[in-house]
């Protein structure tokens, strides 16, 4: 099998590519599209309290790289670490007004970047290619 015929290898390419566009469009809130994700999942999770470790085991990514984008997005405003009033030894991770203000647009532009990616396909192949990568990412686990 030739390397531009394996799964992976169309794995990488296109995360390589959507990386690239949405850095490129995320640019003037200065976010990285990596910032923006930890953003959506502090907005979006039911988490009453988030500490860095859930953000590390959500993503699957180790702590260094957490602390860096955490420190990058507290820098901008985005983001602010509390001191938990049930147990001073955990700092929360908050979301700030500024990202509450942001929040609508940057998802707005989430949304049309990532239409460009799956009109092409139309409705019907969009939807089957969700399923598969669900279950991909199910049996991966």
């Amino acid at each position: 099998m030739r390397d531009n015929d394996e799964i992976g290898f169309y794995f990488g390419l296109i995360k390589k590519k959507m990386d690239k566009h949405m850095n490129e469009g995320l640019k003037k809130y200065d976010l990285t599209k990596s910032q923006r994700d930890v953003l959506g999942y502090l907005h979006f999770t039911d988490k009453e309290v988030v500490i860095q470790k859930d953000i590390e085991e959500h993503f699957h990514i180790s702590n260094p790289t957490v602390t860096g984008i955490l420190n990058r997005l507290e820098q901008k405003g985005f983001i602010e670490r509390k001191h938990d009033p049930k147990d001073k030894r955990v700092r929360a991770i908050v979301l700030t007004q500024k990202e509450q203000d942001l929040h609508e647009d940057i998802e707005n532009q989430i949304r049309i970047m990532e239409s460009k990616f799956s009109d092409a396909l139309g409705e019907e192949k969009r939807k089957q290619l969700l399923e598969i990568l669900k279950e991909l990412a199910q049996n991966l686990e």
